[in-house]
C-alpha cells in the first residue's frame, strides 16, 4: 500500500463496529498461508472457503487486526461489518485514490488477460507498472491488485471481469480508471447474463466509471460500438480497428476518427503475426510473437491505450515484440522433434474456439484439433456447438477429437474427420496411437472441461 490506514477510518466509511481498540495498517491479507506480521486480516467468505475459519492462524501469525462479519473474542482489534468482501474493495479504493499514476481499467468478453499482458509489457519499458496477476479480475482479485500499488509505480493495469449485470460497475467504483478499455462483447457466460443485450450493457459499465477527464478506448469493429459511443460524447476516445477507418455515423460520434488506431498488411503465421500500425499520420511496423488475428486486435487495443497515456509508437512496438507467451493460451509446446502441441486449454467460448481453429489452420503439416465442451452457454449451448462444428468442417484441419455432451452431435456434423470419446483417457490413447510425423495438435475447451488434463496426458505419453 501507499499510505497507512486505520481501522477506525474504515469503520467510519463502512459504518462498522470496532472492538478492542484501533490499529493502523499498510498491508492486507486474506490468506493465512501468506500473511505477514503486521498485516490486517480480512476474513472473506467464498463459495468453497470461509476466512472466519482461519482467524486463529491469522492471530498467531501476528496480524495487527481483523475484519469480520461476526462478533468474536479476540486479543486483536476487530472490525465487524456486514460484508468483508466489500470492505476489501473499500480498502483497495483508498489505496487507489492515493495513487498518483495512471490507472487503466480493462474489460471484455475475451482477450482480457492477453491484452493486459500486452499493455503491461509496453508500459514497463516506460516506467514501473503494477498489473493484475493472472486473471484475478473479480470482486476479490481486483482489490488485491489495487492493494499492490506502491509509490514507485507510475502505471497500473487492472483487468476487470464480470459474471453478472452490475459487476463491472461495482469494480469500477474502486478502480476509477483514468483510461477505460473495452475489448468486445461476446456471448461468453450468456447463461448467467441472460441475454446478449445484458452483456453489452454490463461491459459498457466500465465507461461509466470514467471521471470527467477520463479517456475511453473503444473497439470500432464491435457490433456494440455505436451503442457504447453514446456514453462517450463528453470524453476523448481512442478507437481501434483491423480495418482502415471510414467516415460513418460512428465516426461522426468519435470526432471523425482522428484517434483511430488501425492495422494494414496483416500477416498471420502459425506462431507470430506482423502488420503495419497506423495512427494519425504515423506508421509503425509491429511484430507479435504470438499468433492469431484476434491477437492483432488485442494488440491494437493495447497500443491505443498506451497512446492515450502519451506513450510513443516506437515504445509500443518494442513492448509488443517482448511479449511473453501465457501458459494455456495458444502456448506452443514441442513434444518432440516432429510433434507440436498448442495448449489453449485455459478456457473457451465460441469466438475463442474459432480463433484457435484459425491459428491451427495456419500450421504446416498434419493438423489435429482436440476440443472439449464450451460451458455457460445456457439454452444456446446446443446451437452454438452445432455452429462450431459447421465452421470446423469448413477448415483445412485434418481431424477432430471431441469430448463432452455435444461431442457426438458435433462428430456427425463434421463427418469422417471427427471422432467422439466418452473419457479423456480413451481420447488420449486413441490420439497417441494415431500420431503422424510433423503433426500439430490443438487442445482447447472451457475451464470446467479441464482440457489441461489432456495436455498433461500428452506430455507424459510422448515426451
Amino acid at each position: 500500500m501507499i499510505d497507512s490506514t486505520s481501522l477506525s477510518e474504515l469503520a467510519r466509511i463502512e459504518k462498522g463496529l470496532l472492538l478492542g481498540g484501533d490499529a493502523s495498517f499498510d498491508s492486507v491479507s486474506i490468506d493465512t498461508r501468506t500473511i505477514d506480521k503486521g498485516d490486517l486480516f480480512v476474513a472473506i467468505r467464498g463459495e468453497a472457503f470461509d476466512g472466519h475459519d482461519y482467524i486463529d492462524q491469522a492471530e498467531r501469525a501476528g496480524c495487527c487486526g481483523i475484519v469480520t462479519e461476526k462478533k468474536l473474542n479476540s486479543s486483536k482489534p476487530n472490525l465487524q461489518l456486514k460484508d468483508t468482501t466489500q470492505a476489501l474493495g473499500v480498502i483497495a479504493g483508498i489505496n487507489r485514490l492515493a495513487f498518483k499514476g495512471v490507472v487503466f481499467g480493462l474489460t471484455g468478453s475475451s482477450g482480457k488477460t492477453t491484452t493486459k499482458n500486452m499493455l503491461a509489457a509496453i508500459l514497463n519499458i516506460q516506467a514501473p507498472t503494477c498489473s493484475t496477476t493472472g486473471n484475478f479480475n473479480n470482486e476479490i482479485g481486483v482489490p488485491l491488485t489495487l492493494l499492490k500499488l506502491e509509490p514507485q509505480h507510475q502505471y497500473a493495469v487492472v483487468e476487470m471481469g464480470a459474471r453478472k449485470v452490475g459487476d463491472i460497475g461495482y469494480l469500477g467504483k474502486f478502480v476509477k480508471p483514468d483510461i477505460a478499455i473495452l475489448l468486445n462483447a461476446g456471448i461468453a457466460h450468456i447463461d448467467v447474463f441472460g441475454s446478449y443485450e445484458n452483456i453489452v450493457s454490463t461491459k459498457g459499465e466500465i465507461y461509466s466509471a470514467l471521471g470527467d477527464k477520463g479517456i475511453a478506448v473503444l473497439n470500432a469493429d464491435d457490433p456494440a460500438a455505436e451503442q457504447w459511443s453514446e456514453q462517450l460524447k463528453n470524453h476523448v476516445v481512442f478507437s481501434f480497428s483491423l480495418n482502415k477507418p471510414q467516415i460513418s455515423a460512428l465516426g461522426e460520434k468519435l470526432n471523425k476518427l482522428e484517434n483511430r488506431v488501425w492495422a494494414e498488411n496483416i500477416e498471420c503465421k502459425a506462431n507470430s503475426s506482423f502488420y503495419v500500425l497506423h495512427f494519425q499520420d504515423q506508421t509503425q511496423k509491429i511484430r507479435l510473437p504470438i499468433p492469431g488475428i484476434h491477437n492483432v486486435a488485442n494488440s491494437l487495443a493495447a497500443v491505443a491505450a498506451a497512446l492515450a497515456a502519451g506513450i510513443s509508437l516506437v515504445v509500443a512496438a518494442q513492448g509488443l515484440s517482448s511479449l511473453q507467451k501465457t501458459p494455456g493460451r495458444l502456448e506452443l509446446i514441442e513434444l518432440k522433434d516432429d510433434l507440436s502441441l498448442i495448449d489453449d486449454s485455459y478456457n473457451a467460448n465460441p469466438d475463442s474456439m474459432v480463433a484457435a481453429l484459425n491459428v491451427l489452420a495456419l500450421c504446416d503439416g498434419y493438423k489435429t484439433a482436440v476440443l472439449g465442451e464450451m460451458a455457460e452457454l445456457g439454452v444456446m449451448s446446443e446451437k452454438l456447438h452445432f455452429e462450431l462444428a459447421e465452421y470446423a468442417a469448413t477448415t483445412c484441419i485434418d481431424r477432430f477429437y471431441l469430448i463432452g455432451s455435444h461431442a457426438e452431435a458435433m462428430r456427425r456434423s463434421i463427418g469422417k474427420r471427427a471422432k467422439s470419446f466418452e473419457t479423456k483417457k480413451m481420447l488420449v490413447d486413441q490420439l497417441c496411437a494415431e500420431l503422424v510425423s510433423g503433426e500439430t495438435i490443438l487442445v482447447k475447451g472451457s475451464r470446467s472441461a479441464a482440457m489441461n488434463d489432456v495436455v498433461e496426458f500428452m506430455k507424459g505419453e510422448v515426451q
